[in-house]
């Protein structure tokens, strides 16, 4: 029984680590992009709190994620898709300003 399981456990798949897993192993484009931004999260919060800002919000993969949630057609409270929606303005800050955008609501 040890050996089975021994054997199952080296046998499986190790999990493939992310493609950005930290600030330099981002493309160097995005290094360039995004380095002040980097720079002023490490002088400011630490690098710990820097490198999970690249994990979760500037890796190739987390933008595609955020930008999938965001286009993602409006649910209703219990997840389900809305079958009716209207628009709605909604404030967001701009630069220090506030300005209005257009969302997607569900019609009750």
């Amino acid at each position: 029984m040890i050996t089975t399981l021994a054997l199952m456990l080296l046998a499986a798949p190790a999990p493939s680590p992310p493609r950005c897993s930290s600030f330099a192993t981002l493309p160097a484009t995005d290094q360039k992009q995004y380095g002040s931004r980097y720079r002023f999260r490490v002088r400011t919060k630490g690098k710990a709190v820097a490198e999970e800002w690249v994990r979760t919000r500037v890796c190739p993969e987390a933008r595609a994620a955020l930008r999938a949630k965001r286009n993602a057609p409006p649910t209703d409270k219990h997840g389900r898709p809305c079958t009716r929606t209207r628009t709605e303005m909604r404030p967001i800050t701009s630069d220090g300003s506030m300005t209005m955008i257009p969302r997607q609501v569900c019609v009750r």
